[in-house]
């Protein structure tokens, strides 16, 4: 179950990637930009909804990784993926969910539903420097378009103080390694992805 959720990841990137290859030549209309943005919230959202659903499948004793099935770390009547969310409120006596993008509150979550495969998810995403957080910082921006997010965003310096902040300036540009920051968020997602598993 785990692999195919990795999969199911994975091919949603890689969507994901296809329609954003496209607006990569310029010059770019405001109809390209609006789409580039929304690639962008489309992707922040499938990597933070693939690792809420890994670490709750996790705790169900139905998911199976790369060394055979996961026990169970939550009480019988718990043991659906949404019922495991409401355990999780529960036992840390949240009102919400984890913000699931954020690698502590991730890790967190899944040392307190105390999930077998709990190493491997802690390795996997607590890497740092953490290679999406330039992700969710864009698409704050994006997002929002307010100062603190320009600031946070700004921070990277990744622009001169003249550059505005723009799909151009901040997922165009190539990396090292040759690729643009887009595609490296897209395969920065996918290695991680596996390395959970």
């Amino acid at each position: 179950m785990l692999n195919s959720l990795a999969a199911q990841l994975e091919r949603r990137v890689d969507a994901l990637s296809a329609d954003m290859a496209p607006i990569f030549v310029a010059p770019l209309t405001a109809s390209d930009r609006r789409k580039a943005e929304h690639i962008t919230f489309q992707l922040q959202n499938a990597w933070e909804q693939y690792v809420r659903n890994f670490i709750l499948w996790s705790a169900t004793g139905r998911a199976v990784g790369s060394a055979g099935r996961i026990p169970p770390s939550v009480p019988r009547r718990y043991r659906t993926r949404e019922a495991v969310s409401h355990y999780l409120l529960l036992i840390t006596g949240a009102r919400y969910e984890p913000n699931w993008y954020r690698p502590v509150d991730a890790i967190r979550a899944a040392r307190k539903l105390s999930i077998a495969n709990y190493a491997n998810v802690a390795a996997a995403i607590g890497s740092t420097p953490w290679p999406l957080e330039n992700l969710r910082l864009t698409r704050n921006f994006f997002a929002h378009r307010s100062r603190s997010s320009a600031l946070q965003l700004r921070a990277l310096n990744w622009f001169t103080p003249n550059d505005a902040i723009s799909i151009e300036t901040t997922l165009f540009p190539f990396d090292i390694g040759g690729l643009r920051r887009f595609e490296g968020y897209c395969a920065a997602m996918k290695a991680v992805s596996r390395a959970m598993l």
